[in-house]
């Protein structure tokens, strides 16, 4: 019997062959690589799909990050607010910056951005520290949205800027609003198992600022406002024409991507419902659009391995928080995040994607059901 695939491009490209073929070729046959029509167009559609007004184009979800905050004059001396249970790249383009990454622990259901948390950090933070707090970036993880309406409240109240990594979570909404559209600037990543993935590196900028805009498109353009003159401290970052023609025809498919991601994780959390694991969750006032399919287990380590055996890829997302990678340990000090340290040892990825048949979810369910069946000890 064959394995069940964590995920599968191949039948994406299938499915679109036609479509993706086309705009390959009309991209090579124009001639033009970087910045061009096709970075243009989609820099809109895609922006128009979000809600916001405009759409920056640039080389990774990571570079979207480090200059979103240098559009906003985030540096050196400044602290940012974000958490610790997150791919490295949050983390990594606040230090980039200059800026230091104050961590806060997250909610244990949603696996965001903890508001209660963060509170009792700002009150035991030393009113010094608390100044140089400049902005708040919270995760969209798995393809949950954070509270960004009380997020908001807070940054206006204290007068922070506030940049949302959406990487995950293209699509999730709060109230119906989507994500990327609530701070001043929202990050992308479209890396290749992304709810809308290229064939390649990319990612870009939303904002609905006019100022923020033609400040990003300087900044990742080596900080020049044309080739000839240099006004900021940049990066050469951009998206090119290849990958934005390519994502032009996957964002047709978008939202028939994420309808499937719901139902097939639906069904997930029907089939598994009644073990003693700790399923997503989706709050009232939220859309989860399920980049992951998320388990917790105090047996996960033996659960993957007995999946492994079935076939049956799984990954870990994340095994490591920020905070206690070496880079960032020697500045953590008695930084005390339980939920944090708790997911870490207890999440566990299914196989989730939009073209996953139905008979190869049940397979997962059952094999994971069968293993709760032979109830092994803890390790």
């Amino acid at each position: 019997m064959t394995g069940v695939p964590l995920f599968d491009f191949g039948r994406q490209y299938k499915a679109l062959k036609r479509e993706l073929d086309t705009a390959f070729f009309r991209v090579m046959r124009s001639g033009q690589f970087i910045l061009g029509p096709e970075v243009e167009a989609f820099e809109k559609e895609f922006a128009s799909w979000t809600g916001a007004r405009f759409g920056i184009g640039v080389a990774s979800g990571t570079d979207a990050l480090e200059l979103a905050l240098r559009a906003l004059g985030i540096g050196p001396g400044d602290a940012v607010l974000t958490v610790s249970f997150t791919f490295l790249a949050t983390a990594s383009a606040i230090r980039k910056v200059g800026a230091k990454p104050v961590f806060v622990d997250v909610d244990p259901r949603t696996c965001t951005m903890d508001l209660r948390h963060l509170t009792e950090v700002l009150k035991r933070m030393p009113a010094p520290q608390a100044k140089r707090i400049k902005a708040i970036l919270p995760v969209h993880l798995y393809g949950h949205p954070c509270d960004m309406p009380a997020i908001g409240r807070l940054a206006r109240k204290k007068g922070w800027k506030i940049v949302e990594d959406c990487a995950q979570a293209h699509g999730a909404a709060w109230n119906g609003k989507r994500v990327g559209t609530f701070g001043d600037l929202g990050c992308f990543s479209f890396y290749p198992t992304k709810n809308l993935g290229g064939c390649g590196d990319g990612g870009m900028v939303v904002t609905s600022s006019p100022a923020l805009a033609r400040r990003l498109k300087i900044l990742r353009f080596q900080g020049r406002p044309d080739k000839e003159r240099q006004v900021l401290d940049g990066l050469n970052s951009r998206l090119d024409e290849l990958q934005a023609a390519l994502l032009r025809v996957k964002l047709t498919r978008l939202n028939g991507w994420l309808a499937a991601r719901r139902r097939l994780a639906s069904c997930y959390t029907r089939l598994l419902r009644d073990l003693p694991l700790t399923l997503p969750a989706e709050t009232a006032r939220a859309r989860h659009v399920y980049h992951l399919y998320v388990v917790q287990s105090p047996m996960r380590d033996l659960l993957r391995k007995a999946l492994l055996r079935q076939g049956i890829p799984s990954a870990i997302h994340y095994p490591f928080p920020v905070h206690r990678q070496s880079f960032y340990r020697e500045n953590a000090g008695p930084l005390k995040l339980p939920v944090t340290e708790r997911l870490a040892r207890q999440v566990l990825s299914l196989p989730l994607f939009p073209e996953m048949k139905p008979s190869e979810l049940k397979r997962v369910a059952a094999a994971v059901r069968a293993f709760y069946r032979f109830k092994p000890k803890p390790l």
